[in-house]
């Protein structure tokens, strides 16, 4: 149910869906007074959510800072890698087909590769609706054989549909495949990390987070993003409403 309940408030939460719905109610009603308000509302949020600008700053004060290999200075004994970067509904699959959010893997890849991290966990099950056929935990070992990972230092956890359960599963098996003492490092991208992290220490695990797959880069002030609207910004505005969201219900429900 709050998988469902999840997926749904995913799409009611899209600042598109605030400025038509406040468009079709300027539409329908008969006050001249209210009408205007509205129009003026919906200018202000296009103005508002056209502004990459302002996106990527809001991102900054969200996000978890990125972390200089070269200050990793401690060895893990397990990356865990969340889902939500392959796409399991195109066709055909004799191949991954890899999005934005692959640097959750490929960076874990490359600690691996270090001597950093010796064995790379896996998580994450279909996150479709009504859809079962595949699990992305196994796309992700198929892409990880591709780069000739030793098939010991891989596990696989293929039923999470959430970030809730990706902590719930994974705890599991870490706890099961290294007993007592453990060095984890949970590898996301820096939007997911505040829930990520608060769920796997609501599942009593001590992890280290690896942020990825920033949405700060540009420091600067520019003024083409600021003054110009721009279609990707809905996006980005999107996705950290979203997210935002979606911790504050995970602290509700006792998730994170």
């Amino acid at each position: 149910m709050f998988f469902l309940l999840s997926k749904t408030l995913m799409h009611l939460l899209l600042p598109v869906v605030w400025v038509l719905g406040l468009l079709v109610w300027a539409f329908l009603t008969r006050s001249q007074t209210r009408r205007k308000k509205l129009l003026g509302t919906s200018i202000g949020l296009f103005l508002l959510f056209s502004n990459d600008w302002l996106a990527t700053r809001a991102y900054r004060l969200w996000e978890y800072p990125v972390i200089p290999i070269k200050e990793v200075t401690q060895k893990y004994d397990v990356a865990v890698v969340l889902g939500g970067f392959t796409d399991l509904s195109k066709q055909p699959r004799d191949r991954v087909y890899l999005s934005q959010g692959a640097d959750r893997l490929m960076h874990a890849l490359f600690l691996y590769r270090l001597g950093i991290v010796k064995t790379i966990l896996a998580s994450g099950g279909s996150g479709i609706p009504n859809f079962s056929d595949a699990a992305e935990a196994d796309r992700i070992r198929d892409v990880l054989k591709i780069c000739q990972v030793d098939t010991n230092d891989i596990l696989l956890e293929p039923k999470a549909r959430n970030t809730h359960e990706n902590a719930v599963f994974s705890a599991d098996i870490i706890r099961r495949q290294f007993p007592g003492k453990r060095k984890v490092l949970v590898f996301t991208s820096a939007f997911h990390c505040r829930r990520a992290h608060a769920c796997f220490k609501k599942q009593g695990m001590e992890v280290d987070m690896f942020p990825v797959d920033f949405r700060f880069t540009d420091p600067s002030f520019n003024e083409e993003k600021f003054f110009i609207p721009n279609d990707g910004a809905w996006d980005k505005w999107g996705l950290l409403i979203h997210e935002i969201a979606g911790y504050l219900m995970y602290k509700l429900a006792g998730y994170a």
